[in-house]
């Protein structure tokens, strides 16, 4: 077209071009100068009223300002990240068809982890499209891609329904029933291989076998569970031994002997404050708590020297957040033959809430355990005073990895249920709701009727 142009012409249109780039650029030139000239006037203006030091004052200030609503809020942006990291990582898996696990509070942390390696795994499977299989080139209506997409919906539904089907056999799989599960779990692949023949879609050998593999994992823990049954039948038989030789409960007669001397220590103090005959029967009530208090001592002495001989016994690490907050365990050790009452006596009335359990190891030597983790966290106890009060300042991973360095075996469970704690915040949350209901709605009502 500009070569239909004369040069008159042409010279025109450039002349023209070159005259509104001017005018463009002359009319930029003055907006910036009119910013400059606005953003001059209004320094001008804070100088007046503050100097060039108290203005830096003032940003040095805003500064530290937003430096510590940083610091004070990073605790709780912690707080919030960790759980979304985890519906994050949960919520991966959902979108490829699989279920996140649920576990019961007393599954081991080893479980927790194996299974995460399991699921990973077929994640990765699902993910790269192999754990389904495919054999058509569909066409739906004459079109390739309707019928491509077609196959890829089958294959998405058939992948659901058999993760689906596989929870349920799991879940309803036995320790002696490990054999049943797994042709359940074959017929269940028969049966869908069935209802996705119309597209030749099937699950893949790759992916049945590591659901398999997941499956037998599931099984060892149950069949950890009943070998830890037998187990204990063996330790109480061990145990009921014991306290037939010691001829007594040796924490029982410390835990009496403690409290009563508490008691003889209060009634030496009012004792101070009587006279006369009052003051008789308080000494003569002392004196027989003072006799009571050597008849047990001589009591313990006996059993404990004969406990010397006969040391095995359980090892717990125990929580109560409630109570005492997170990152403060117990660490003790009982000869009960039920060693579950021992966690339960410590939980009543004594504390709001009830103890959780984070391990509970029968050992051979459960004094010589003890002592040496109670030496090896001293430096971390709540009370520097009482030594028998055997809380520390440590997490339960913690503890784990002393155990470990011990070379000692022991069954954790790192989560905690806290029921009692959590259904009491939860009643205050309600509480706390319908008062703040009930006054918006009597805020609303007329002041006279």
């Amino acid at each position: 077209m500009l070569q239909e142009l004369t040069p008159y012409q042409l010279t025109s249109l450039l002349l023209c071009l070159s005259t509104a780039l001017i005018v463009f650029f002359i009319y930029s030139i003055s907006q910036k100068r009119k910013k400059l000239s606005n953003e001059i006037g209004r320094r001008e203006t804070l100088l007046e009223s503050k100097s060039v030091n108290e203005i830096v004052s003032d940003l040095k200030q805003s500064y530290q300002d937003i430096e510590k609503k940083i610091c004070a809020g990073k605790p709780t942006l912690d707080q919030l990240t960790e759980p979304l990291k985890h519906n994050s990582n949960q919520l991966k898996y959902i979108d490829v068809g699989l279920l996140p696990p649920t576990f019961k509070f007393d599954d081991r942390e080893f479980l927790k982890e194996q299974i995460s390696e399991h699921l990973e795994k077929q994640f990765k499977v699902i993910n790269d499209g192999r754990a389904t299989s495919a054999y058509s080139n569909w066409e739906w209506f004459g079109s390739k891609s309707k019928g491509s997409q077609m196959v890829n919906a089958y294959q998405g539904l058939l992948l659901k329904a058999f993760n689906a089907e596989f929870d349920v056999i799991r879940k309803q799989m036995r320790h002696s029933s490990f054999d049943t599960a797994i042709k359940k779990l074959y017929r269940l692949e028969e049966q869908l291989r069935s209802l996705g023949e119309t597209a030749n879609v099937s699950i893949s050998h790759e992916y049945m076998n590591l659901k398999e593999q997941e499956l037998r994992s599931w099984h060892s823990e149950l069949e950890h569970k009943e070998e830890q049954k037998q187990e204990k039948k063996r330790q109480q038989a061990l145990l009921r031994e014991q306290a037939k030789q010691l001829g007594g409960d040796t924490e029982e007669l410390e835990d009496d002997i403690y409290f009563r001397k508490s008691d003889l220590n209060k009634a030496q103090k009012i004792a101070q404050q009587m006279y006369g005959a009052s003051a008789a029967d308080m000494e003569l009530k002392i004196s027989l708590m003072q006799k009571e208090i050597e008849r047990l001592e001589t009591k313990f002495e006996r059993a404990t020297s004969q406990a010397q001989l006969t040391k095995a016994g359980y090892i717990y690490v125990i929580s109560n957040i409630g109570s005492f907050g997170e990152g403060v365990v117990k660490i003790g050790m009982t000869r009960r033959l039920e060693p579950m009452d021992r966690v339960n006596e410590l939980g009543d009335a004594s504390v709001p809430f009830k103890f959780d359990v984070h391990t509970l190891t029968f050992v051979d030597d459960a004094p010589k355990i003890e002592k040496i983790l109670h030496r090896k966290f001293d430096d971390r106890r709540v009370n520097d005073d009482n030594y028998r009060k055997e809380f520390f300042k440590v997490t339960p991973q913690q503890v784990s990895a002393a155990m470990d360095e011990l070379g000692i075996e022991c069954d954790w469970y790192f989560d905690v249920e806290a029921k009692e704690y959590r259904e009491s915040l939860l009643i205050r949350e309600a509480l706390k709701q319908e008062s703040s209901h009930a006054q918006t709605i009597s805020s609303k009502l007329p002041e006279s009727i």
